[in-house]
């Protein structure tokens, strides 16, 4: 059964939103391919040169952490995530099915909003005090603090915006309104 996008709001925010997911899920295979090619560079120096690295494992993992939460903003834009859509939603009544539409980006939210808030917290800490990777690199942690807090604040308006679309379905009685 092919999943359809959830409803949405498609006014000026809801295109913004949409707008921004298609960048991040550019700059997303963007950086797989970078962390790809930094992981094949290092067995290169390392094994066939023989050359002493120290920046490219941590930079594939950053690459690997903002291809994962900012990703996550491309994957919800179109409702590529794993869901429930083949195995219990043909099994229930519309109505039933346009509540769960509504009631699960609510608890999504939640989550969501906590997140955001905690991963902003962790990010403002480890800026305001420098903290640093403890590598030879060092690079400074607030990097990939960054890409949780982006991704995560970037999800909470998207689900905003579908619950907007839910709830209109659910009151016109028109599925994906």
């Amino acid at each position: 059964m092919k999943t359809t996008p959830p409803a949405r709001n498609k006014g000026f925010f809801g295109k913004i939103l949409d707008r921004v997911a298609d960048v991040a899920g550019f700059m997303t295979v963007a950086a797989v391919f970078f962390a790809m090619f930094v992981i094949v560079y290092e067995v290169f120096a390392r094994y066939i040169f023989r050359w002493a690295t120290i920046w490219e494992v941590e930079a594939a993992i950053m690459a690997t952490i903002f291809a994962t939460f900012i990703g996550g903003v491309f994957t919800l834009k179109n409702n590529a995530h794993v869901t429930m859509d083949d195995i219990v939603l043909p099994h229930l009544k519309p109505k039933v099915r346009k509540w769960l539409a509504l009631i699960t980006p609510v608890f999504s939210l939640i989550f969501c909003v906590i997140l955001a808030y905690k991963s902003w917290q962790m990010f403002w800490e480890a800026f305001s005090l420098g903290w640093k990777s403890e590598t030879i690199w060092a690079p400074p942690l607030a990097i990939p603090y960054s890409f949780l807090a982006v991704g995560v604040s970037i999800m909470c308006f998207q689900l905003i915006g579908i619950i907007v679309g839910a709830a209109k379905s659910l009151r016109s009685g028109v599925e994906n309104a």
